[in-house]
């Protein structure tokens, strides 16, 4: 038996922050902005905390193990 996915719920306040902390973190090398890298297709300009977060769980982007599918979850509310 072996886990090859699994969603994973944020509070959206504490998933915002977590984005906000990178959003502006510059790659020395070209200048560009961290983010874009961490974003897929969507780039630096177009990002937001779930293409973010839908990227870093994506299976197919080289980087991820296993599929996670980043739920977001209004603050005050219950997941599921």
């Amino acid at each position: 038996v072996a886990v090859v996915e699994y969603q994973s719920f944020f509070r959206r306040r504490f998933a915002d922050a977590a984005f906000a902390s990178c959003r502006d973190v510059r790659l020395p090398a070209t200048g560009g902005f961290a983010i874009a890298t961490m974003c897929g297709r969507y780039g630096a300009e177009l990002c937001t905390t779930q293409r973010w977060l839908d990227f870093q769980g994506d299976k197919n982007n080289g980087l991820a193990p296993l599929q996670i599918d980043f739920q977001l979850v209004p603050d005050g509310a219950e997941p599921g």
